[in-house]
């Protein structure tokens, strides 16, 4: 995939050295509390981690196959800030996508979020990834409701459902 170019990112294919942003990502707070699977004992499982998701890169890949995952990067600094990425989702016994992603402490409340998702949702409508893609985030998480909303996701309902291991309370989001 070719890199998506926004206002203030470049999102593109995550690489090696992006390891150790990463991991001192998944050691922030609001990533324990909202995405737990994500929170990596060192900077080894981090690169294990990263390995997966850099092997996924096909030139046929899909994500209602396979996880899509991208660096989020700041293009005036050349910083890695989160990541977004593309991943099956199985909803009503059918195949979906759904999006997620992640903005380190310190680069949230910019749009940077907003800009990363609406772009990786365009291009996975154009490139026919999917005629939908869901979002889904526990209720509690306003903010991450509110990246979704402003990226042009429509609130499809809310419930309890199995959220990053526990029954939570959560939103779903449809984008098409």
């Amino acid at each position: 995939m070719p890199d998506i170019i926004t206002k203030d990112l470049t999102i593109r294919p995550c690489v090696h050295s992006d390891s150790k942003w990463i991991f001192r990502l998944s050691q922030e707070k609001s990533l324990a509390q909202w995405m737990p699977d994500q929170v990596y004992k060192d900077e080894k499982k981090a690169l294990e981690v990263l390995e997966f998701l850099i092997s996924q890169y096909r030139e046929n890949s899909k994500p209602d196959q396979n996880p899509l995952v991208y660096a989020i990067v700041l293009t005036k600094d050349n910083l890695v800030i989160g990541h977004v990425g593309l991943s099956p989702y199985k909803s009503l016994n059918q195949i979906e996508i759904e999006i997620g992603y992640a903005i380190g402490g310190n680069h949230q409340g910019r749009g940077f979020a907003t800009q990363a998702v609406l772009a990786l949702s365009k291009l996975a409508i154009h490139k026919s990834w999917a005629k939908k893609i869901y979002g889904i985030v526990a209720s509690e998480n306003v903010g991450s409701g509110r990246v979704l909303e402003k990226s042009g996701y429509q609130l499809e309902g809310e419930g309890m459902q199995k959220y990053q291991g526990k029954e939570r309370l959560c939103r779903r989001y449809i984008f098409s």
